[in-house]
């Protein structure tokens, strides 16, 4: 997990880490993803690989590899192996603030419509009357929340702990926004009448401590469980900036042998100064720009596209992403700033990390004993930097450091590290539910021996936020709904509704900063129903297989398989298409500010309360 704000989002490969119980990876060891057959690899590489997924014949792999093992892998003829990759979950989803006038506190008694239901017409679809189950990729679910639907489960991992433990509110946020009820308290979600069927697969333990960083096998892996459990749509609010050949593989097999829709944040790297330059070539972020996944932006409360939203070729819709209001993880205390007073009354704000789990750092003002400040060591700091990881021995010095802090009475450990020449650590290799923070610059003490701190944090059943994740979640569960109304339907015809019945909100067509628009989730259904077909086939995409007779659109024109055919393009192999004529792409009405597209983002209640966002309540990086 990274430093979170709102112009960039944080992901990196991140390698020399253990990925099974036990596992340690030497100063030499990095992990890898492998795909190969049966029979292809040696016992001694096999013994160090976790399948994670398979394709017909290839198998999908994760593990930490030696050189050596990785030297004898890249000669083998048919096996591919690519460094496993880093995400995070898209980072600002979560900003805590206090409403000026009502309080959070109504939502136990009274229930609130969210403006963004309003916005895509999803409150205009009948209560899904089928069961499309939404499987949510992410950090773990408050499953027993009392606004969330009784038809959850999930999957444990020896990595990320109990699904049914949030690592912060990440996840129960999504949840709430896809399938919170209408039960007359909180919110209304998606799913929020009829049939609500949520999977959940917990891809972290905590947030900036122990087994923080997402992998790309884990996702895989995630992916493969979510579709074997019969998810037909996949929620990602998470991206990072590598394309992996193998995740995206998998994505297309189970898109097109499944027929699953996934749907994924494009990321919160986006910034005004470059839209107000015309600019608009975001960096692509993943999994959100492969193919067979709906990368969706954010939108204002007034139609316009947020800041933070990237915009790039590959943005499929954009779905109201700031203030959205829901469930947060009940047991979570995400501390928002810490002061600590010292040297005779003079008093600094820490710039800081929260490492614990959140479960006990509760609001609180309280001395400082001396016990209960630790620093790392230099080495400690270059082995998290470069392995992403702390020694057997510091770790253990952690604990011991806890328990002598509580002994003296304390009740919070503050760790301190040394500078680091690239930068400042952003989490360290411990699990504790004690209250513990990382402070990244410790100020000058002169007197250590009368030290006081005071933590303000914030806790709740909802939480508002801002982010691409809300948005993503606000489509999955769209999806869900309008799919529970038919589900003979395919994903195909899912996606050419959305298309072709969305609010075109920029340029005329798909562009670069909305896609094909808004989601019109009421004429989409309007659109299905009446057997529409999209006056363009689907683009021609390399790794689809075609049947004889079907057709795709290629560079503007529309072409028809003579026969069976994968990886041959319609200009490249000729022999196997047949042209058809011109493809009208212009079937989609432009909106103007005067008609829904923009009007129907009114909000109203609790939403249109003045908030001041006062914190990256979900990175728990707050003052940090």
């Amino acid at each position: 997990m990274g430093l979170f704000n709102r112009s960039a989002v944080f992901a990196s490969v991140l390698v020399s880490l253990g990925l099974c119980a036990g596992t340690h990876a030497s100063n030499n060891d990095s992990a890898y993803l492998v795909q190969y057959k049966h029979g292809q690899l040696s016992q001694n590489v096999l013994g160090s690989l976790k399948v994670i997924g398979q394709s017909g014949e290839k198998i999908i792999a994760q593990g930490v590899l030696s050189h050596q093992q990785v030297s004898e892998i890249i000669h083998i003829d048919g096996v591919s192996i690519e460094a496993d990759y880093g995400l995070s979950l898209s980072s600002n989803s979560l900003d805590y603030y206090k409403a000026t006038s009502n309080s959070l506190d109504v939502l136990a008694y009274s229930e609130l419509e969210p403006y963004w239901l309003r916005a895509t017409s999803i409150s205009k679809l009948p209560s899904a009357s089928n069961d499309i189950s939404v499987c949510v990729i992410d950090s773990g679910v408050d499953s027993s929340h009392p606004d969330l639907p009784a038809n959850i489960h999930g999957y444990h991992s020896v990595y990320a702990g109990f699904w049914d433990q949030d690592a912060l509110s990440h996840g129960t946020h999504m949840a709430g926004i896809i399938a919170a009820q209408n039960n007359g308290i909180g919110v209304k979600g998606a799913l929020s009448e009829g049939g609500a069927s949520l999977q959940v697969h917990k891809l972290i333990k905590t947030a900036n401590g122990r087994n923080s960083a997402i992998w790309g096998g884990n996702l895989i892996e995630a992916i493969e469980v979510c579709a074997n459990s019969g998810a037909k749509v996949i929620n990602m609010s998470l991206s990072g900036e590598q394309f992996s050949p193998m995740t995206m593989s998998v994505i297309d097999r189970l898109a097109y042998d499944r027929g699953l829709i996934f749907v994924a944040a494009a990321g919160n790297h986006g910034s005004r100064e470059k839209k107000l330059q015309g600019q608009y070539n975001d960096a692509l972020h993943y999994p959100a720009s492969y193919h067979n996944v709906l990368s969706i932006g954010a939108l204002e409360t007034d139609g316009n596209i947020a800041a933070f939203s990237p915009t790039n070729p590959n943005i499929d819709f954009v779905a109201p992403g700031s203030k959205i209001l829901s469930t947060a993880n009940r047991s979570h205390y995400a501390v928002q700033d810490v002061v600590i007073q010292h040297s005779g009354g003079i008093s600094d704000a820490l710039k800081y990390t929260q490492i614990d789990v959140g479960l006990s750092s509760y609001s609180m003002q309280t001395s400082l004993p001396q016990q209960c400040v630790y620093t790392l060591t230099a080495e400690d700091v270059q082995q998290q930097m470069t392995e992403r990881t702390l020694s057997y021995q510091t770790r253990q010095n952690l604990s011991s450091a806890q328990s002598s802090c509580v002994a003296e009475g304390g009740k919070v450990l503050l760790i301190n590290y040394p500078q680091h020449p690239n930068g400042r650590l952003r989490g360290i290799d411990y699990y504790t539910e004690f209250p513990t923070l990382l402070v990244h610059q410790w100020p000058v003490v002169t007197d250590s021996a009368n030290m006081s701190v005071a933590i303000r944090s914030y806790h709740s059943d909802y939480v508002v936020g801002a982010g691409t994740s809300q948005a993503t979640a606000i489509i999955s569960g769209g999806i869900a709904r309008l799919w529970s109304q038919n589900p003979n339907w395919d994903r195909a015809q899912i996606i050419n509704a959305l298309r072709s019945t969305s609010h075109d909100l920029g340029a005329a067509g798909k562009d670069s900063v909305y896609g094909h628009g808004l989601p019109n989730f009421a004429e989409a259904l309007a659109y299905l129903q009446s057997g529409k077909t999209p006056a363009c086939p689907m683009q021609w995409y390399h790794n689809k297989s075609y049947e004889g007779g079907e057709q795709v659109t290629y560079q503007g024109k529309i072409y028809s398989a003579h026969y069976w055919n994968k990886g041959a393009s319609p200009i490249l192999a000729p022999n196997m298409w047949h042209e058809q004529g011109e493809c009208d792409t212009n079937n989609q009405s432009q909106s103007t500010p005067d008609d829904g597209g923009y009007s129907i983002l009114d909000f109203s209640g609790l939403e249109d309360e003045n908030s001041a966002y006062s914190c990256k309540g979900l990175s728990l990086m707050c003052g940090g």
